[in-house]
């Protein structure tokens, strides 16, 4: 394919030396976009699609510039508690393509948070860590969600695959069939979120609710599941994010595995809620919710394993996933 046909689309960030999201050294392009709005997101700056302003209100001097320089008056001043803040319009932000606000900004209180990028211009950049990946490693695309942006993902995902590397998705499940169907021939692994087999949440005498997009469409997630089991030839591992008082009791563990079962595979890896991501909220100017909820502990991760195990589920913990 020619690179001036090549599509574009919007990412977020690009992590080389990873080892933990696919076979050997890997580098990871995170896509900006989700359908999905969980409230233990790591990466909450990849759920909008739209590149947006991060502020961190520490380095900040209040002196006017980048206010001055919005020429939709989408930036205010303001108070939280004690400390001044600036406050922004974000319906206008989706719509910024100039962002004269972080270019007049010389604290580096206002960064913009994603990019344009072509699958072209994506892949020479890329293109430039082979040397490091080692045998068997590769890229790995995550966010976000790559397939909200499926042209972008074929484009690139064919280019790499055409050029001997090794290719790695990680997915929601929360998107339309025909978003994946295209790719598929160009991935080697794919890792699938499932979050839970039900749609129900925690009441509200719990602590702030687990939100995941309000009511999970868990249908199309797993219809999803179930077609790439059947029509991918690769390998394909499921995830299941552990949330206790959320998807970690019998009843879900046990729907969880049989799913898996009945899809003809048979791997997962759990991964134990963590709070690292919680510093990211305050800059895209969101409330984190999910601090209350107890990180699982070893002994927790590995009663889930073995419930797993009992029902023939080859089960990995955190990143114990063999590669």
């Amino acid at each position: 394919m020619e690179q001036s046909k090549l599509s574009s689309g919007i990412i977020f960030d690009i992590q080389g030396f990873s080892v933990h999201d696919g076979p050997g050294c890997r580098t990871l392009i995170f896509f900006k976009g989700c359908s999905l709005e969980c409230s233990w997101c790591s990466n909450p700056e990849g759920i909008s699609f739209f590149p947006e302003p991060l502020y961190r209100v520490s380095k900040c001097t209040f002196d006017g510039l980048c206010m001055n320089a919005c020429s939709k008056g989408a930036i205010s001043s303001g108070c939280n508690n004690e400390v001044g803040q600036l406050h922004f319009d974000r319906k206008f932000c989706a719509q910024c393509l100039t962002h004269d606000c972080a270019k007049a900004c010389w604290s580096g209180a206002l960064n913009i948070g994603g990019y344009e990028i072509s699958a072209g211009d994506l892949y020479a950049r890329i293109n430039r860590d082979r040397q490091y990946w080692g045998r068997g490693g590769g890229i790995t695309l995550t966010g976000g969600e790559p397939f909200m942006q499926p042209e972008f993902t074929f484009d690139f995902l064919k280019q790499c695959y055409d050029n001997y590397i090794h290719t790695a998705v990680e997915t929601c499940g929360n998107v339309p069939w025909e978003n994946y169907e295209k790719s598929l021939p160009y991935i080697d692994w794919i890792f699938f979120d499932l979050k839970s087999m039900t749609s129900v949440q925690l009441p509200s005498t719990s602590p702030p609710p687990v939100r995941l997009s309000a009511c999970p469409p868990v249908p199309l997630i797993l219809d999803n599941a179930r077609r790439i089991a059947q029509e991918f030839p690769g390998r394909l591992i499921f995830r299941l994010p552990v949330v206790p008082g959320f998807n970690d009791d019998t009843a879900n563990i046990s729907a969880t595995a049989r799913f898996i079962q009945s899809t003809g595979r048979n791997e997962i890896n759990i991964l134990p809620l963590h709070h690292l991501g919680r510093e990211k909220y305050n800059l895209i100017g969101k409330t984190y919710y999910t601090e209350d909820f107890i990180i699982p502990s070893p002994e927790d991760l590995h009663e889930i394993k073995q419930q797993f195990s009992s029902q023939g589920i080859k089960c990995y913990t955190g990143s114990e996933t063999p590669f």
